[in-house]
């Protein structure tokens, strides 16, 4: 009677080692160690001072003068110095027309 009980939780126990995955087959995981893509964040480009001063005229109608040069410069994240030292590159550019007033205009396609 031993006997015949031990074979018998044997064969039990064997039964139950063997688990089928059925995960597959139900649109569940197939490779649960396999890596999935991951997005890459596009960089952000890095503007120069001078292309951060012009999208700021550009922002502010197309000229820098003494109404709106706080808000510009603001805009530019550039102070005075920077300013007075952009400008004569601008010029020499052809990016920028300074009046005689001060004002600073942007030429670009944008602006004429």
């Amino acid at each position: 009677m031993i006997r015949a009980t031990t074979v018998i939780a044997f064969v039990g126990l064997s039964a139950c080692t063997t688990i089928t995955d059925f995960r597959s087959s139900m649109g569940g995981v197939k490779n649960p160690f396999s890596a999935t893509p991951t997005a890459v964040a596009p960089q952000t480009q890095v503007l120069t001072a001078k292309e951060r001063l012009i999208a700021a005229i550009e922002g502010h109608g197309c000229e820098l003068n003494a109404t709106n040069v706080n808000a510009v410069l603001a805009d530019a994240v550039i102070n005075r110095e920077e300013l007075l030292q952009l400008t004569p590159q601008l010029q020499s550019e052809g990016r920028v027309e300074v009046s005689g007033s001060g004002a600073i205009r942007s030429t670009s396609a944008i602006c004429n």
